[in-house]
């Protein structure tokens, strides 16, 4: 192993080193699938054909596919569909907006919750410190991905397909989708994918970020949809919430490739990355957040120096 920086002097405490050689740039090919959610919970007997690369690919093509065309038809003067301008349309929106503000916060709390249980666990049965919270992260066998992120993690993936209906909102009111609501929902298809496929440590980053956020900005719809005016502040303040989500989302995963934990079953340090896979993923990951984020900054811009008229991400 290369030399590391301790960070701590002791085998309770994480140390600091450069990625692991010979899997950090290698593709991942002939990497067996992870464990699945627990037997029973949604979904789960059909993991298998759902982390098929072809799943997300193909729905990410024909949505982007689908939404340029239908962009490039609209005009100034594109009227909303006729159902677009009914009571039940509307309400519909706003049930969708409040079952996806519930199922976010139901994603953030319980995977929070299973992260800290996971952690207690691992200092419970080795000494405290820094290499047991390192541990708990990124362990297969005794870390978070078989006590919460195998569950949520997968669900949340299901999710982003769902949250494609934002995009068909628009599009029945007429108005087109921008290029940072197509880039955004097509990439996270793609990206959790590559998170829950290879069982990126990292990826609990992403579920527990993304759906805090969304807890907040599906609950801003869900005022805004029922006529309840919400101030300016607010859509400013999620908006930087998203941008710092991505920048510190990014650094903090971008760290799981430093990290090497102590791991007492085999009396030595261990890379937090241990495959191509897991590796391939974080990369596939911050290459997404980084146009996402200069995207989203490009927004803040016209909105709040700029002083443009605009929405946030999901006009509704």
């Amino acid at each position: 192993m290369a030399s590391t920086r301790t960070i701590i002097s002791n085998n309770s405490s994480a140390r600091l080193s450069t990625p692991p050689p010979g899997i950090i740039f290698k593709f991942p090919v002939g990497i067996d699938l992870p464990q699945g959610p627990p037997d029973g919970s949604l979904f789960a007997g059909s993991f298998d054909l759902l982390m098929d690369i072809r799943v997300p690919v193909t729905i990410a093509t024909v949505y982007a596919t689908c939404v340029h065309i239908l962009n490039r038809s609209r005009g100034p003067g594109t009227q909303p569909a006729r159902f677009a301008r009914t009571t039940l349309f509307k309400w519909l929106v706003n049930a969708h907006n409040l079952f996806l503000c519930v199922y976010s916060a139901w994603t953030c709390f319980g995977m929070t919750g299973s992260l800290v249980r996971t952690v207690i666990e691992t200092s419970a049965t080795h000494a405290r410190g820094s290499s047991s919270f390192w541990r708990g992260l990124c362990s297969l066998n005794e870390g978070i991905w078989g006590h919460g992120l195998n569950y949520y993690g997968f669900l949340f993936y299901l999710s982003k397909f769902y949250e494609v209906l934002d995009t068909v909102i628009i599009l029945a009111k007429g108005k087109r989708s921008s290029l940072l609501q197509t880039y955004h929902h097509a990439g996270a298809m793609l990206s959790m994918w590559a998170g829950i496929r290879f069982a990126s440590p990292p990826i609990w980053i992403f579920v527990v970020f993304n759906s805090l956020i969304h807890t907040l900005m599906y609950f801003y719809y869900t005022l805004s949809g029922l006529n309840i005016k919400v101030p300016k502040a607010v859509k400013r303040a999620l908006t930087t919430a998203q941008i710092c989500q991505f920048v510190l989302g990014g650094s903090l995963a971008l760290a799981h490739f430093f990290i090497y934990y102590f791991d007492p079953g085999l009396e030595q340090y261990t890379s937090c990355l241990v495959n191509p896979g897991q590796t391939f993923a974080l990369w596939f990951n911050v290459l997404y957040l980084a146009p996402l984020t200069y995207l989203f900054i490009g927004f803040w811009i016209d909105s709040y120096v700029l002083g443009r008229k605009t929405v946030l991400p999901r006009d509704q």
